[in-house]
């Protein structure tokens, strides 16, 4: 990669914007993306090698502390969002045989709920990275090599 992975980001999903029901939906298939590289890069097979220094793995937790702390603010947007949607009398359930108005409350309620757990995670991973901030090898001894 000849550019931090970040810069490609925001050059294809300016934080500024512009922003629209597209940008978002490209936004959240990344996340999926990322998980599933991260999975299979650090799995069997490849894990020894990319997480070989014990650095490397702090990274990949500070990496989760931030997206972590975001969730709190994204999971409140998305449950007001549906509460919106909820008022709107065109809003329907695609079953045809329940008030889409219900479905989008309820599904509000689970968002809010998830986030409670999002916040305990994210307190739980800052919990991690006080601890892997701190670790390195002395390379001198061999350290860092499995």
């Amino acid at each position: 990669m000849t550019e931090p992975f970040h810069v490609v980001v925001e050059r294809l999903l300016p934080y500024d914007g512009p922003h629209n029901a597209d940008t978002v939906e490209q936004a959240a298939s990344g996340l999926s993306a990322l998980m599933r590289y991260l999975n299979n890069a650090t799995g069997p097979g490849s894990g020894e090698t990319t997480l070989h220094c014990a650095p490397t793995v702090d990274a990949i937790v500070a990496g989760l502390h931030a997206a972590a702390f975001g969730l709190d603010q994204l999971l409140s947007q998305l449950a007001d969002a549906l509460s919106r949607h909820a008022l709107d009398p065109t809003l329907y359930d695609d079953r045809r045989d329940r008030p889409g108005a219900a479905d989008a409350l309820g599904a509000a309620r689970r968002i809010l709920a998830a986030r409670d757990a999002a916040v305990a995670f994210a307190d739980a991973v800052t919990d991690v990275r006080e601890m892997s901030v701190h670790l390195g090898h002395d390379e001198s001894a061999g350290g860092g090599v499995l």
